[in-house]
């Protein structure tokens, strides 16, 4: 496992962390060198910065036809969105299960029940591919990829604009 600095090691505490302990972080006077929001920031802007480079490996293995990886890379890389954003809207519980995120996203984020669905369904489609032998030619999932890049690209273009309209991150 690669070392992490103090500072990352800060971050990961927090972005593990629950609301209700980032709230208890808040609250304790001068020990704290950096404002809880600013940190809760960062981490859901780190994250948003891990689902990009999920993201971008999505699109080059889906380009070079390795189309089972390129749907879990696209999964992966709009599941992190997700948990970005609700890690910011909840100032803290990322609801990091797999089958939680979705549902947790913000009410106030447009067209929630669509984005709720693509996830789910990516979630579902990236479980096939990655779990299921059959069907067993690569090219057979070609179709799958491509929709699902152009959906994660969406997916991601969105949340990321409703976190920085919202003042998320």
């Amino acid at each position: 496992m690669p070392t992490i600095t103090i500072l990352e090691g800060m971050l990961r505490h927090v972005a593990t962390s629950k609301a209700s302990a980032i709230v208890a972080l808040s609250g304790s006077g001068n020990r704290n060198p950096f404002p809880v929001v600013d940190v809760v920031r960062q981490v859901a802007s780190d994250r948003l910065g891990m689902a990009g480079a999920h993201l971008r490996a999505a699109d080059q293995l889906l380009q070079s036809g390795i189309f089972r990886a390129s749907i879990s890379r696209h999964y992966y890389a709009m599941y992190h969105t997700a948990r970005a954003v609700v890690f910011a809207a909840t100032q803290g519980d990322d609801h990091q299960q797999h089958g939680v995120v979705a549902r947790q996203l913000p009410s106030t984020l447009p067209d929630k029940a669509l984005r709720e669905a693509q996830l789910t369904d990516a979630r579902l489609l990236r479980n096939e591919a990655d779990y299921d032998p059959y069907p067993m030619s690569e090219a057979l999932w070609a179709g799958d990829a491509q929709a699902l890049g152009a959906i994660a690209s969406e997916f991601i273009s969105e949340l990321e604009e409703f976190a920085l309209t919202t003042g998320l991150i």
